[in-house]
């Protein structure tokens, strides 16, 4: 009875005790989430939908754009064509796509060759620079199927067959996948996939899949719409302003009773968002800002959540490693559990997208600089300052 009485009078313990609560929650919750979600797969048979016009915005991709390029005009499927709509791109982005042999999108292309192109002119007031491209890119496309892809992805040649497939046998009109993580240095393979696991724990797959629930959740790097879908939305210029197109063509999907799912498209596709550290800021910055509606408490309390489930209890057995006597035997053993627990979840978020799992042992400070990027998106939403897409 002492020991139970002076374990309830130890605050380090007690708050322990709530973190490690969290985290077994978290581990099963992931767990059930990775059974529960649909997985993309090679179909058995070829499927029949129709054709398909991919449509990939690019600004200043002179880096990515070849290898994305090439992987798409690799697919498998019979039917498509591939436009690439240049965006101002004052780098070598347009000449690329020349030399792949893109010819302009006004041109009817010869018999066997895919790739077109088209320059969009600047966006206008009240357009985002991405939303304003598709849509100058949209007419020109011939597809029943309109596949919306970045130019920083990179797919392998059965992603169109599979998706199509799978779109096929559950009857949607909208689907959007989980891509595999690409990341290179330091920075990015640590933060990046910290980044998308937490988006996976706070806008879980089976209540985006669920048509009664009202989360929904898109993904631009891989949306793929049927036109008559996409046209009941109202395309992108009923979005045009908006900075995450894809969460709002999903909930205008989604809302209107069209069937519409995420699925895990690792196997099929990845993507490498961001090749810097102050990139990879800025755009995670607006994508939580966006994705939580600008909305100050929900980015102020996942920061906050961050910091006291995912780094103090490393930061409390790094003090007791290095001297700092806590006098609270039973709280550095909880720690102990809690930072177990953390680095297995992370080490198998790591290998569900993709990601190096040795990265995953330094959690705590992709956690904190994770949560300095929501107290940063916190600010903007407090301020109400302008978000600039790059």
């Amino acid at each position: 009875m002492l020991s139970v009485m002076r374990f309830s009078a130890d605050p380090f313990a007690c708050f322990f005790v709530c973190v490690l609560m969290v985290w077994i929650y978290r581990s099963f919750r992931a767990l059930e989430t990775l059974r529960k979600s649909p997985r993309l797969e090679a179909p058995s048979s070829p499927p029949l939908a129709g054709k398909v016009s991919i449509l990939v915005p690019a600004k200043n991709e002179e880096a990515n754009i070849q290898a994305c390029v090439e992987s798409l005009l690799a697919q498998d499927y019979p039917d498509f064509e591939l436009i690439v709509i240049n965006d101002n791109s004052t780098d070598r982005t347009r000449d690329i796509l020349l030399s792949l042999g893109a010819k302009p999108a006004d041109q009817t292309l010869p018999k066997g060759q895919r790739l077109r192109y088209a320059d969009s002119p600047p966006a206008p007031a009240g357009w985002t620079g991405k939303n304003h491209a598709l849509a100058c890119g949209v007419p020109f496309a011939a597809g029943d199927w309109l596949l919306f892809t970045d130019a920083d992805t990179q797919h392998k040649p059965e992603a169109l067959s599979a998706s199509l497939a799978f779109m096929e046998k559950r009857g949607l009109v909208l689907l959007t996948l989980v891509p595999r993580c690409l990341a290179h240095g330091f920075w990015e393979i640590l933060v990046q996939p910290v980044a998308m696991a937490m988006m996976g724990l706070w806008f879980p797959i089976e209540k985006i899949n669920d048509p009664a629930n009202r989360v929904y959740f898109g993904n631009g790097q891989y949306l793929f719409m049927h036109r008559r879908a996409y046209e009941a939305a109202g395309g992108h210029t009923a979005v045009k302003g908006e900075f995450l197109e894809d969460f709002a063509l999903f909930k205008k999907t989604k809302q209107a009773g069209l069937p519409c799912a995420v699925a895990v498209g690792t196997d099929f596709f990845g993507t490498r968002m961001y090749d810097t550290f102050m990139r990879m800021w800025r755009g995670w910055r607006r994508i939580y800002l966006h994705a939580f509606e600008r909305r100050t408490f929900p980015l102020a309390a996942r920061s906050a959540g961050l910091v006291l489930f995912s780094v103090l209890p490393f930061a409390f057995l790094a003090a007791a490693v290095f001297g700092l006597d806590f006098q609270s035997r039973e709280a550095l053993i909880l720690a102990g559990i809690a930072a177990v627990i953390t680095v297995a979840t992370s080490w198998k978020a790591y290998e569900v997208i993709g990601a190096s799992r040795k990265y995953a042992w330094l959690h705590p400070l992709a956690a904190l600089i994770l949560a300095g990027i929501l107290a940063d998106a916190a600010r903007m939403a407090l301020t109400k300052s302008q978000t600039k897409w790059r």
